[in-house]
């Protein structure tokens, strides 16, 4: 690649190529900032050939550099999550203190969790996390799609960090546990944006005016996604 990405990782730099995802819904080639290590990803169409995405990587050096420094910016911002009794996590866009109990894993104003260390509170948050985002996804995405006329065929939940749902040619919704830390109206959007897949399976202009007939203002929403990854999503 003719195109390098640079990203600070505690004090060191590091050379990292880009990251190639092709799509057969996409119809242009896009750049983001992938959350989890910081690489450059290049969001291009099944068909363009490696040759095509090195020129347009070359073309947008101003792009990429302006998409670093935002990363940067964002990540400035990170908390550094404590995975202890008293540390607190958000669900649907309230902190929360973790307690420990001889309790099944449950969620009652706090995270209620087996006493345990460090890696052990991180496991059993990550399954309780799990569970809430089973039990609120699945009838939030039945509801929306009674309302608007639109089918599906499952609700899954996975441990995406970069992407917070998808939706298959054949109607699965996958969304990440990740999702249940914002605040509801992010949640709503989220799953309105997954749905909208089912009439148009690509991200063309029909595609987010159906969005925006589904969830008027979604702008905002997404714009809030966007920024704030930092402080909901520390990890």
């Amino acid at each position: 690649m003719v195109y390098q990405f640079y990203r600070s990782n505690h004090g060191a730099e590091l050379k990292l190529p880009p990251v190639i995802t092709r799509s057969a819904r996409r119809r242009r080639v896009a750049f983001t900032i992938r959350p989890e290590d910081g690489r450059l990803e290049v969001l291009a169409p099944l068909r363009a050939s490696a040759a095509e995405i090195e020129r347009i990587i070359a073309h947008n050096p101003d792009l990429i550099e302006r998409l670093r420094r935002q990363f940067e910016q964002v990540e400035a911002r990170r908390t550094v999550p404590e995975f202890r009794e008293g540390g607190e996590f958000h669900y649907l866009g309230t902190l929360y203190p973790v307690r420990f109990t001889r309790k099944v894993l449950a969620f009652d104003r706090a995270f209620l969790i087996p006493a345990g260390d460090e890696a052990a509170v991180r496991t059993e948050l990550e399954q309780l996390y799990r569970k809430l985002a089973a039990e609120l996804l699945e009838p939030k995405v039945s509801d929306a799609a009674g309302r608007f006329g639109l089918t599906y065929r499952h609700v899954r939940v996975g441990g995406a960090r970069g992407r917070w749902g998808s939706c298959s040619r054949d109607g699965g919704l996958n969304f990440s546990w990740r999702l249940v830390r914002w605040p509801e109206p992010v949640v709503d959007y989220v799953v309105v944006h997954e749905l909208a897949h089912r009439i148009e399976l690509n991200h063309s202009a029909r595609y987010w005016r159906e969005v925006e007939r589904l969830c008027p203002g979604y702008r905002q929403l997404d714009r809030f996604l966007r920024e704030h990854v930092p402080e909901y999503c520390p990890w």
